[in-house]
């Protein structure tokens, strides 16, 4: 999704982040974040199990520790694209 497309504004940030998924934990870096959705910094080898729409949790330290459900919606060399869900 480009830019132009988005429906919110991002965030750019660095922060250390969990992403929880098929029971598996991967240490990554939020780069930024919005109201919908993150980019989240992580290793091929990481994610290289990682599917397009499966659900996770994502563990960010913002102004405090925050809890998001989310959907991969994204995956690159470099980095994976989540959807926060309700």
């Amino acid at each position: 999704m480009s830019e132009k497309q988005r429906s919110d504004n991002r965030v750019a940030l660095l922060t250390k982040c969990q992403l929880d998924i098929k029971g598996r934990t991967y240490n990554c870096l939020v780069d930024n974040i919005s109201t919908t959705g993150a980019a989240i910094e992580m290793t091929v080898a990481d994610h290289d199990d990682i599917q397009v729409g499966e659900t996770a949790t994502l563990n960010v330290l913002l102004l405090s520790p925050v809890t998001y459900r989310c959907k991969v919606v994204r995956i690159s060399s470099d980095q994976i694209g989540v959807q926060f869900v309700d």
